[in-house]
């Protein structure tokens, strides 16, 4: 076998690491394990540390070595003296260890601005002498003037503030990266999450549930008709449609939507308080009103009664629109529909209260007419919205 001449180093813990380690698995209501977790080291390593330190072989500095003669009884008044002294102390740095974790093997720079941004809260000096720097050093850094980086990220977090301004909160960091491309900055995704996690700005998104559907209606006639994986060459040749339930206080009112596949535009909606047939059929005229299709357009909904019924279908047949169902048990077959009605719960109607079905009127009017259609960006699209999209490509 070949013979190593530059073996790994072990991990080599500090004494004074294994101390701090023991004093915060003592305090009351702390378990060994959250301890360990912490400070990424195994629990069984942290309950040898402990052991060691009841007798004597892992001591602090400032306290005198027990000897081998010394009682089990003087041990543990020892110990319970030394923790009653630092309890308070220990609580609060309890909350900050994985923080400090996370500098303590860095420079002097990254430690300064660690304590710039927790040192009110630690205290100045407990951190400074927790990250083993100097009280003198840390002004002294505080009067230079800042880096270039530093003048670079102070111009970024003004313009990633104006950009989530501009989306209501409702632009994460992979969307606000793309935006500032497009506006011809160079930076990184992940300095874009960095400087907003410095400014406490969190988008507005939620997981979505949806009620299970009471029965599906897998015998109805019909088959799918649109094309999967490619999108279509060109407008208004692929529609897509749904209904969705958003709740105004104890009322349920319905959402009827129509999607171009093409541009991801929405090209028709209607909100009513019941769902019926009515409400599609509104919404199918209006959209045809808006975008005058030719004959051949296929227009893909799922199997809800609101759009097989004879109206609808009597539309349909009128305007010489094909129509394409989702096939039993394939709800992925509307996906596009289901992202669109994920994205407006998840960026407009989760935790708002609506006084009224008016008021849900007029923000739906606010959202997808001025924002989702003409602001929104679509990764789908080239990161466009979906009337620049149209324009480009008209």
């Amino acid at each position: 076998m070949p013979k190593y001449t530059k073996p790994r180093k072990t991990w080599q813990y500090s004494n004074e690491f294994k101390v701090k380690a023991v004093q915060l698995s003592l305090i009351e209501g702390i378990q060994v394990q959250e301890v360990a977790n912490t400070l990424d080291i195994h629990p069984f390593m942290l309950s040898r540390w402990r052991k060691e330190y009841r007798e004597g072989k892992i001591v602090a500095d400032n306290r005198k070595k027990l000897t081998e003669a010394t009682s089990k009884q003087e041990k543990e008044i020892s110990r319970v003296k030394k923790l009653e002294a630092e309890n308070e102390k220990l609580k609060q740095e309890l909350g900050s260890v994985k923080k400090v974790a996370t500098v303590s093997c860095g420079g002097a720079s990254a430690r300064y601005r660690f304590i710039k941004r927790f040192g009110q809260e630690l205290g100045i000096k407990r951190t400074c002498d927790w990250l083993g720097v100097s009280r003198s050093g840390y002004y002294d850094w505080l009067k230079r003037e800042p880096s270039v980086r530093d003048r670079i990220d102070e111009k970024l977090k003004t313009q990633i503030k104006k950009v989530f301004d501009d989306s209501e909160g409702r632009y994460g960091s992979p969307r606000i990266w793309k935006v500032l491309c497009k506006q011809g900055y160079q930076v990184s995704r992940k300095r874009v999450a960095r400087l907003m996690s410095e400014l406490g700005l969190i988008a507005r998104v939620t997981r979505v549930t949806y009620r299970g559907p009471g029965m599906r209606r897998f015998l109805a006639a019909g088959e799918k008709l649109r094309p999967d994986g490619s999108a279509p060459a060109k407008r208004d040749t692929v529609w897509v449609a749904d209904v969705t339930y958003l709740k105004v206080k104890n009322q349920w009112n319905y959402l009827s939507v129509i999607m171009d596949l093409y541009s991801r535009r929405i090209i028709g909606w209607r909100l009513d308080t019941k769902r019926t047939t009515d409400i599609t059929r509104r919404t199918l005229s209006n959209a045809v009103r808006k975008r005058a299709p030719e004959a051949g357009l296929i227009l893909h909904t799922d199997r809800g009664v609101e759009y097989r019924g004879a109206e609808y279908q009597k539309e349909l047949k009128r305007h010489g629109i094909e129509h394409s169902l989702s096939r039993p048990g394939k709800c992925t077959d509307n996906a596009h529909m289901e992202s669109f009605f994920h994205s407006l719960k998840a960026e407009l109607i989760r935790n708002t209260t609506f006084q009224s079905t008016d008021d849900l009127k007029y923000a739906l009017a606010r959202y997808i007419n001025h924002f989702y259609n003409r602001k929104r960006v679509h990764s789908g699209i080239g990161n466009s919205s979906p009337v620049e999209y149209e324009r480009m490509t008209a």
